[in-house]
């Protein structure tokens, strides 16, 4: 016969099966309908014990018990992303996929850091709150900010607004500095999460807010590697400028071709040209050449284990952090007018409506005829006279065919802006200005777009060639499809700012891009383009390819840039060893791992890149506005939080909050599922997209951070 320990056991394994979350005591008793004060309350804490003791149920730190189940127990290893004082973790296990760590569960972690989870519940959705065991791996050993002095007391405040804690400098750990240094530190430990976390003064960068000094601390805070090792500039420096003769005989000699190249005006390496004929047949050949940066840096090579680490160039406001040292970058693989240079060539045949009719991919050697900038190629289409028009206008009109149709076939019509910042000598930003795409450089675009198309799908004659029974190791440039719950919000979003109902949740890009259009020149516009933006994944390097959602395209990689992405150089490597033949299953199975690998290691980099030119940007726009405390300007809309509103500013393009405690012209509430602040009073919606007159009442360069205030004329 079962006894009652045995019995209340076997219920609270029942209970705790069907829960979805960790008990406390209280509620399993209640639960076995057990009442504390009973005789039978200490029978079912023995059952509890003895289950815990077989490990069949597990006992967490804030005394809960949860089902010690194979699937939730174990410990998870995974990054922690700290935002807010929020943390959340990504697992590929679907049934807990996203965990969500409170602050006072990190137990010492930081942003970035590597870290081992226990789930504290297990709900349905993606609400799983777990705990920071231990900190497996520091995702940084440097960080940078300013030295705070407090009587005997030293803090370093990280510049980094991930960071929710200021670090402790012991005194003999200062090596110099004074307060209000920016600095660079190492990290020291911290062991408990009550106290303050111990760091060394390595670097004393300058004082802070100065801009030199401020721009550097962004090379610190993202750890971006300054300066090549010397073995790497001796190997790019014993590379001969010109090109071997008998290197130009084994390469198709396209040098007498009419070949330009079209580029920034402050552009100093050139990796991509163009070139167009008239065939006898009436199609266009269009040759599109990309720099042969992998003739130069051979794999394994000092050169290619940098460009391997770094993962592509680096676009700061005031320094660009090259990929390759300039010799290469700048000089010897940059397609520079009147020299000859190694080309990778993609040369199309194009029927007159865009049909792809022919394409091959072949060495070349070349000589651009003339380096254009952007806005020189605008002016000469537009007053439709300069050097070289025919060719231009030919490029364009082909160009705006090729777009047309890839918008047809599905591609995503975002219209896309970038910020240009002016520095004078000193680095203080004195101008800015918004470019947008223009005929020029969607010349350009189209034709890159085209040859990372033909080149992706070119795998498969390889592979075929190579009597391979599957694909060949490649690298794609993938862009998954976005998860149907966050495209149906941002569409429900849009019909709620419209009024309008939108009964499919799942688009297909070419649906995205017919919704685009619906708001083509109205005044919802940015506001339909930023969400949907919002609601797409990243694309990222794969060496499995599962298409391009945004692009349209079911083929997809990286191949006319080498100069400053590995991915291309990757690619261009791989065409070269396939078009070979000859290949070896271990060699396969190598480049298979290997393309796996880099795919992940380039896509990381490229993510720190965005987020390092991000931080960049916010530091000027805050130097920027550091003199304009004060004065008001006209803003519109461009985040709405619980806390408050972010506002970018018309003229200087610089983005600030407008925190809700501020807004004293009325009680504002947050409406989430419409994302807009509401006034009590007054009715007024400020939601993405509203105009609003505020004025700069505070900077924090430092932090680089910027606050509003709401205008009287608002």
């Amino acid at each position: 016969m079962m006894t009652l320990k045995e019995k209340l056991a076997e219920e609270v394994l029942a209970l705790l099966s069907n829960s979805n979350e960790a008990l406390m005591i209280n509620e399993i008793s209640k639960g076995v309908k057990i009442k504390s004060d009973s005789e039978e309350y200490e029978v079912l804490k023995s059952a509890i014990s003895e289950l815990i003791k077989n490990k069949l149920i597990t006992k967490s730190a804030r005394r809960r018990y949860m089902l010690k189940l194979e699937h939730v127990t174990n410990l998870i290893e995974a990054k922690i992303t700290i935002k807010q004082e929020r943390g959340s973790i990504h697992t590929d296990n679907p049934k807990f996929p996203n965990i969500i760590i409170k602050r006072k569960n990190f137990n010492t972690a930081l942003n970035g850091d590597t870290v081992s989870v226990r789930l504290l519940s297990f709900k349905k959705g993606d609400r799983h709150q777990g705990e920071v065991v231990e900190v497996m791996e520091r995702n940084h050993s440097l960080f940078a900010g300013k030295v705070d002095i407090d009587g005997n007391l030293a803090y370093l405040i990280p510049d980094d607004h991930h960071i929710y804690v200021d670090f402790l400098i012991p005194e003999k750990h200062l090596n110099g500095a004074k307060s209000g240094d920016k600095v660079t530190v190492k990290f020291l430990n911290w062991k408990d999460p009550h106290k303050s976390p111990q760091v060394e003064v390595i670097q004393i960068l300058g004082q802070s807010g100065n801009p030199n000094t401020e721009y550097d601390s962004i090379i610190e805070e993202f750890d971006l590697p300054a300066n090549f090792p010397d073995e790497v500039n001796e190997e790019a420096h014993s590379i001969p400028e010109k090109v071997l003769k008998s290197e130009i005989s084994k390469r198709l000699d396209l040098r007498k071709d009419l070949i330009i190249t079209i580029d920034p005006i402050d552009a100093k390496d050139f990796d991509d040209a163009l070139s167009l004929k008239i065939l006898d047949n009436g199609n266009y050949e269009v040759g599109i050449h990309i720099a042969d940066v992998s003739h130069y840096v051979t794999e394994n090579s000092a050169l290619d284990i940098e460009a391997r680490f770094r993962g592509n160039s680096v676009y700061l406001v005031d320094r660009v952090i090259p990929m390759l040292p300039e010799q290469l970058s700048n000089n010897i693989c940059s397609l520079k007018p009147n020299v000859d240079r190694l080309a990778f060539s993609v040369i199309v045949e194009i029927g007159i409506r865009g049909a792809i009719k022919d394409y091959k991919i072949k060495k070349t050697i070349i000589n651009s005829k003339r380096r254009y900038n952007y806005d020189e190629v605008l002016d000469i289409l537009n007053n439709e006279e300069g050097d070289n028009l025919e060719l231009l206008q030919k490029l364009n009109n082909l160009a705006k065919t090729l777009r047309k149709n890839r918008f047809k076939e599905g591609g995503i019509e975002f219209e896309t802006t970038e910020v240009k910042f002016i520095l004078d000598e000193n680095k203080n930003p004195v101008d800015v200005k918004l470019k947008k795409a223009t005929d020029a450089t969607e010349l350009v675009e189209e034709f890159m777009l085209l040859a990372n198309k033909l080149v992706a799908q070119h795998i498969k004659v390889m592979s075929k060639a190579n009597k391979s029974a599957s694909l060949l190791p490649y690298l794609y440039r993938i862009h998954d499809r976005p998860e149907s719950n966050t495209l149906s919000e941002a569409v429900k979003f849009i019909g709620n700012l419209v009024s309008k109902i939108y009964k499919k949740k799942d688009l297909s890009s070419k649906e995205i891009n017919d919704l685009l259009h619906e708001f083509k020149g109205t005044p919802e516009e940015d506001i339909v383009s930023k969400v949907l933006i919002r609601s797409l994944p990243k694309a990222i390097y794969s060496q499995v390819n599962f298409g391009h959602f945004g692009l349209g395209f079911s083929d997809y990689t990286h191949f006319t840039s080498p100069i400053r992405r590995y991915a291309d150089l990757v690619v261009h490597r791989l065409i070269m060893e396939y078009e070979a033949g000859n290949l070896k299953q271990d060699r396969i199975e190598y480049l298979r791992a290997f393309c796996s690998s880099v795919g992940r290691s380039t896509s990381s980099m490229e993510k720190l890149a965005q987020e390092a030119e991000r931080a960049s940007i916010k530091l000027t726009q805050a130097i920027m506005c550091k003199g304009l405390v004060g004065q008001e300007y006209d803003g519109i809309v461009s985040g709405v939080q619980s806390y408050g509103l972010f506002v970018l500013l018309s003229d200087i393009y610089s983005e600030g909050l407008l925190h809700i405690k501020d807004m004293n012209d009325d009680y504002y509430v947050f409406d989430e599922q419409n994302l807009s602040l509401l006034g009590k009073r007054s009715k007024k919606v400020y939601k993405l997209g509203s105009k609003i007159r505020i004025k700069i009442a505070k900077v924090n360069i430092d932090k680089r951070l910027i606050d509003f205030k709401i205008s009287n004329k608002s």
